[in-house]
Order: structure tokens, then sequence, then C-alpha cells
């Protein structure tokens, strides 16, 4: 059990400091569903790929004076991440979420059965123990309309945020295996994610605002997107 989070919209410098407060406060708050390692990805409106990982609980490393600098840049999405290893030892940071691969950034909450085999099948190159790493790997490879696609196929238990630098998109699934929620605060831009509504509304809680909450639809594809400062979401090429 991990803990996944993040958001994607425009906020104005004003606001700056209230989305920093509130993104530490789900980090926090996803502590408990895992301590082994902490994680974030962030995509800039240039299209710039920040990111960070390290063997140490939330308290530690979303507190530390590296982190709500970030936020003075003009950021368009962030995941995070909160590990309770499973496979790969947190010890070696390339275990440890987001997992990188060409232009996307993935974090995973789940398990994968058999990820060698099915890393073999489709030909995908693995550099971790890491069972999530295959999901970094296969969005790179299969893009982003075949790849969430394939990655459902894979079965197990998934709930994953992705963000991809070059279209600037932000890509959210769940397959019902583990929890995936997301949320609108109110006074602040965007759209919101957590795993569960209870994690969400204590970090929302501390910093003192109100949201309306929902939870993803298992099997169902987020593809979402700032267009004109607005949260849009990406329908399927295939769609009428």
């Amino acid at each position: 059990m991990c803990g996944v989070f993040g958001f994607i919209g425009a906020y104005r410098a004003q606001e700056r400091d209230l989305v920093a407060g509130l993104m530490m406060k789900l980090a926090l708050a996803h502590q408990e569903r895992g301590k082994d390692a902490s994680g974030y990805a962030a995509l800039t409106a240039g299209g710039e790929l920040l990111w960070d990982k390290q063997p140490m609980p939330a308290r530690r490393f979303f507190t530390a004076q590296s982190f709500t600098p970030i936020f003075r840049r003009r950021l368009l999405a962030m995941v995070g991440h909160t590990r309770r290893a499973t496979a790969g030892a947190p010890a070696v940071n390339a275990n440890n979420h987001p997992h990188l691969a060409g232009d996307w950034a993935v974090v995973h909450n789940g398990h994968l059965h058999g990820h060698r085999t099915i890393a073999l099948t489709h030909g995908l190159r693995l550099t971790s123990e890491c069972d999530s790493e295959l999901l970094a790997r296969a969005l790179a490879h299969y893009g982003e309309i075949d790849g969430p696609v394939l990655c459902l196929g894979m079965g197990g238990s998934q709930s994953v945020l992705a963000i991809n630098r070059r279209p600037r998109h932000l890509v959210a699934w769940t397959n019902g295996g583990q929890p995936l929620v997301a949320f609108r605060a109110e006074g602040l831009p965007g759209l919101w994610w957590a795993s569960t509504r209870e994690i969400a509304a204590r970090a929302v809680d501390a910093v003192g605002l109100c949201a309306r909450y929902a939870a993803a639809r298992p099997h169902r594809v987020y593809r979402l997107a700032v267009s004109e400062g607005r949260v849009a979401e990406i329908a399927d090429p295939g769609e009428p």
C-alpha cells in the first residue's frame, strides 16, 4: 500500500503559498500509507520536468528547504508518492517513485504480478527492481492513448497518476484494486488527487478550505490538460 496525490491547474502568484501548503499537507497526510520513501514530479508551464525522490518518510522529504521553492516556478501539474515497499529495496533510489521513462513521470499505488514476464513480452527494458517501473515504460513506448489501456490489461492492483511533459498532460486511472479520489478545493484552481477522501479531507481541513470529492471510476482513463487557465479533459481520438 502506497500513497499517490497531486494536482493539475494554473495558479496565480497570490495563490502560490496556498497551493504549496495544500500539496505539503497532502504529502504529510499520505505518510500513513507508506514511510519507506517519498518523491514528486512537477511539470512547469515551459514543459520542464522537475523531480526528486529519496528513501525517507514524507515528514522529512516534503518539509525540506528544497521542496517549497519549486512553487515559485510556474507549475501546471505535480504528482507525489509515499512508498510502502513491496518490490525493490527503497535504499536503492531507482526503486522509488516517481518512475521516469521518456517524457513520462509515474507514481503508482498497488502491485503488478509477473511484471518481468510482462516486460519481456512487450520488449520493455526495466532498470529497477520495482514493478511500478513497468507502467512508465509502457506509457513511454505505447503512448498516451494505447499505453494506459495496456497498463490496465496487466491486472494486479493499480491507482496511477502520470504526467507527460510534451503535451503537458496529467493522466490518471484506477482498476478498482486501489482507491483514487479527485477533488476541487474551494478558492484554489485546478483538479486535485489523493488516494482516499479521508486523507484528502484532512489535508484540506488543515489549510482551512472546503472541497468537493469524487471517486475515480475504475477502468476509466482521465487525460487532463490546462486550457485557458481551466482544467479540461482530453477526449479519445476515436470518440464521436
